[in-house]
């Protein structure tokens, strides 16, 4: 098997309605959602301190109320940042456009969230800094204050539940078991039923710590484990050790590198996919194959169709859509260790998309 790049997932948000969300991805990229008149999100946040949670169920967010934070929500607060105190950002300076708001955000909300996480914050993990700012109409009354804070989102901007604080929660990028990771021309999309098109479907997951308890386990020892462990557990979802074979599909797994481990990130997925015949990217794959469907698997030859968003950015993901399940969240803090500098993974290249 040729091992190649880990995909990784980029959590572009935006905050649509009521609130307006700066979304980073794990790398501070920041994206902004669309523009609406509001008050803000101080009606919400006045004097929040850090670790004040976050929920709403409308596409507008006009519903956006606390809640604790074991209990499902769509951001945690991490940071608060007055823009005030710059004299860049007087009374009369304009509304920022999205550049300056990404360099705005950059500034202001990347190193406060880690801070505030005392680290634990995995750059390949499930949730994103992201930043909720004043909207134009309350930066117009001289609103100047930004809200830091993580959230967990799918590549179109979909925001999908979290629960426990992510100063505990394991971050490890992972999907529940049967979960089919959606897929978008050659880009990783949003969580989709393994009767649409999707780039894998999820056929196990393994705690890396639970095998190396002492020290980070460098990429060979990784793959050491995973090329046994995987095809076992394919197999057993499967119905058999070369079904996954015999679909045209092969078994794929996650690695994870040092810094996702100091962060406290244990577990991987394995999962099976296809790639496309001139290996330029992953093949669109419907159906399933877990041994209780018996679904008929269709590989594509073609880069999938785009997908379309089944929400604006910044909704939450439909209530039982694929992805929004939590009950397979754990709350399993880690503390720092292992000094080997190496990571990796053997999961095919994609474009960055998320899932």
């Amino acid at each position: 098997m040729d091992h190649t790049q880990s995909t990784r997932r980029v959590m572009a948000g935006a905050f649509a309605g009521a609130l307006l969300i700066l979304a980073a991805s794990t790398v501070f990229g920041w994206r902004l959602g669309s523009d609406v008149a509001s008050d803000g999100p101080g009606h919400v946040l006045a004097d929040a301190p850090s670790g004040t949670c976050l929920t709403w169920t409308k596409p507008d967010a006009s519903d956006v109320s606390k809640v604790a934070c074991e209990k499902p929500h769509l951001f945690e607060l991490t940071a608060t940042a007055d823009l005030a105190t710059d004299p860049n950002f007087g009374e009369d300076v304009a509304f920022p456009d999205a550049l300056r708001w990404a360099q705005i955000g950059q500034s202001w909300c990347g190193d406060k969230s880690v801070e505030a996480l005392q680290g634990r914050l995995d750059p390949a993990g499930r949730l994103s800094v992201s930043a909720l700012k004043p909207t134009q109409k309350s930066w117009e009354n001289g609103d100047r204050k930004l809200w830091c804070g993580v959230q967990a989102a799918g590549p179109s901007g979909a925001l999908y539940p979290i629960v426990g604080s992510a100063r505990t929660i394991d971050q490890s990028d992972v999907h529940s078991v049967g979960l089919c990771v959606g897929i978008s021309g050659r880009s990783v999309a949003d969580p989709v039923d393994c009767t649409k098109a999707h780039a894998y479907e999820v056929v196990g997951v393994v705690d890396l710590g639970a095998h190396f308890p002492s020290e980070f386990p460098d990429e060979t020892k990784q793959n050491q484990l995973l090329s046994a462990q995987c095809p076992k557990l394919a197999a057993e979802y499967a119905g058999g050790p070369n079904v996954v074979e015999q679909k045209g599909l092969t078994v794929y797994w996650d690695t994870r590198k040092q810094d996702s481990w100091m962060a406290g990130s244990r577990r991987v997925d394995c999962k099976v996919g296809a790639q496309l015949p001139d290996k330029s990217g992953l093949a669109p794959i419907s159906g399933s194959v877990s041994k209780d469907k018996q679904d008929a698997i269709n590989v594509g030859k073609e880069p999938a169709l785009a997908q379309v968003p089944l929400v604006p950015p910044g909704a939450p993901a439909p209530p039982g859509s694929p992805g929004t399940d939590t009950s397979g969240q754990i709350d399993v803090p880690n503390e720092p260790q292992g000094t080997t500098p190496e990571g990796g993974g053997p999961a095919p290249t994609t474009e960055q998309g998320g899932g």
